[in-house]
């Protein structure tokens, strides 16, 4: 298998876990106040695959979607694969705060 072949089937995989991550029956809706959303699955689904095909991506959703845990599960399972730190920026105190006492501990 090639390695261009072997990258892409690995896309392919964190794609599809990070759908499952999600899902109504993934390891997230074990966490309590979990409440299945499509709209954050597919969210985070494309984040995945941004990161994986090195694009950008913009994102607009609204209160209660889910978006902060969306970028930060697959930003996590795609740079654990490369032993590699992903940075997080904020707008604010409080959206540092949310997912240093909220989001992360999930």
């Amino acid at each position: 298998m090639t390695n261009d072949r072997a990258e892409r089937q690995f896309g392919q995989r964190i794609v599809q876990r990070v759908r499952g991550f999600f899902s109504e029956k993934g390891p997230l809706s074990m966490a309590q106040n979990f409440e299945f959303r499509p709209q954050q699955q597919e969210m985070a689904a494309r984040v995945a695959q941004a990161l994986e095909e090195e694009q950008h991506l913009i994102v607009e959703a609204g209160t209660g979607v889910g978006k902060s845990l969306g970028y930060l599960v697959p930003s996590v399972l795609f740079r654990a694969r490369a032993a590699k730190k992903a940075i997080v920026s904020t707008h604010t105190i409080n959206l540092q705060e949310q997912l240093l006492h909220k989001d992360i501990p999930i």
